[in-house]
């Protein structure tokens, strides 16, 4: 397996010499990949209302992680039947997120009638149709997200609930890769593929290489929960990278779509509520906050993303190990535990968290929203005597390319197809 490492010296803006930049780069099947290594921010959403859109643009965050339901659009047992209302419902939606500046980054999940692990290579040819469907239809959807979490949940086609190890779960999830990602990029070249968010980092992905994945997505993409979140958003991350590393994989992009902590996790963590007659709700989302800037902190120091996604912009809240988390809060008249769930803005959709106050502060996005493209010389090793289709590429020394002012673009990865050299 060829690894490809880019090298790049950023041309900064005025005419002013900017420092010498690493770039991530890698080839997946015939074709290069150059990205923006700069960290953004994005966020997943469930209600995409014009009123929630509007309160993501005012974060300066353009990407949103949506879910498709496969099951809610080919609603029968027969392959490629299609919900027509579904299919217009999301028509509009997408319609909508383009006039908006949004950045749709859709994650399918849930199984189609019929389809389950007693017949799972069916299954994964049916979804493999499905997703060609999809990525045809909506064209400008470019990144596409394949599960949520199936290493542990929310599907049994890759043996979750089978009690099927870990590492066979993931060869098994590289099967569908095998069939699905041929289907997504004949239907639209210009789409990429991520793994679905997985929660298991050791065993879950190593099989995904060990099944011959590799050549099959073209982003890794991680969950990482925990108390303190930081921790297994750090570790976690770093875990993947080792793997990707040791399977030729280094320089593939590795998001996090998912990260984030809500009251009943906190609680079940720390133990509240506490003595004394306090309220708990402004401790709450004090530590919520602090859970927040860590991770975002952590994103800029370690570099591990390209891409992160916490979870979420309007949500309540999941954890309540007792059933009684309501009964033994104190928190201020008319809230709820849903008032100090995973999301960022109240239960009533509207409201502002501490955090989502924070975070429109601190405009995390906006180097990147001011200079969305960068220009950059790209490096790579090549003992295969490969050039990139339309470029005339600079060879200045044994298997080493050098792509002189290349267009790097924050929201999609610059790509080159890759063909011998005559």
């Amino acid at each position: 397996m060829l690894r490809f490492i880019a090298t790049c010296t950023l041309i900064a803006a005025a005419a002013l010499a900017a420092p010498a930049d690493t770039y991530r780069a890698c080839r997946v099947g015939n074709r290069l990949m150059v990205h923006d290594p700069r960290v953004e921010l994005g966020i997943g959403m469930h209600d995409m209302s014009a009123q929630q859109i509007g309160l993501v643009r005012d974060l300066g965050i353009r990407l949103v992680r949506h879910t498709m339901y496969w099951y809610q659009i080919e609603t029968g047992t027969q392959a490629g039947a299609y919900d027509e209302a579904a299919l217009g419902r999301w028509d509009e939606l997408v319609d909508r997120c383009d006039r908006e500046g949004i950045i749709l980054e859709v994650v399918v999940h849930g199984n189609a009638p019929g389809c389950g692990f007693a017949n799972r290579v069916e299954s994964y040819e049916r979804f493999a149709r499905f997703m060609g469907d999809m990525a045809s239809r909506f064209a400008s959807v470019r990144y596409w997200e394949l599960f949520n979490e199936m290493d542990v949940a929310f599907t049994d086609l890759f043996g979750a609930q089978d009690a099927v190890p870990m590492v066979q779960r993931g060869r098994m999830y590289a099967e569908m890769l095998k069939l699905a990602y041929p289907a997504i990029k004949a239907a639209n070249p210009r789409a990429f593929v991520l793994t679905g968010g997985m929660t298991d980092t050791g065993d879950f992905p190593r099989g995904i290489y060990e099944g011959g994945g590799r050549e099959y997505f073209d982003i890794m993409n991680i969950h990482t929960y925990g108390v303190p979140v930081v921790w297994a958003f750090v570790d976690r991350g770093m875990q993947v990278r080792q793997t990707m590393a040791r399977n030729g994989d280094g320089p593939k992009p590795l998001w996090n779509t998912e990260f984030g902590i809500d009251a009943g996790n906190l609680v079940g963590a720390w133990g509240y509520p506490h003595d004394g007659g306090e309220e708990d709700g402004p401790r709450l989302d004090e530590l919520m906050l602090q859970q927040w800037e860590a991770c975002l902190d952590a994103a800029e120091k370690y570099e591990l993303y390209q891409k992160i996604l916490p979870y979420q912009l309007h949500a309540g809240n999941e954890r309540d190990d007792n059933g009684d988390l309501a009964a033994t809060l104190r928190l201020p008249v008319g809230h709820t535990v849903d008032d100090y769930g995973f999301g960022i803005l109240r239960r009533d959709g509207n409201t502002p968290r501490p955090v989502y106050t924070w975070l429109k502060q601190r405009d995390f996005n906006r180097p990147i929203l001011q200079r969305p493209q960068l220009t950059a010389d790209v490096e790579f090793w090549d003992p295969e005597g490969l050039t990139p289709v339309g470029y005339e590429p600079n060879r200045w020394r044994p298997h080493y390319v050098n792509l002189p002012g290349v267009v790097v673009d924050s929201a999609y990865p610059t790509t080159f197809e890759l063909t011998a050299r005559e």
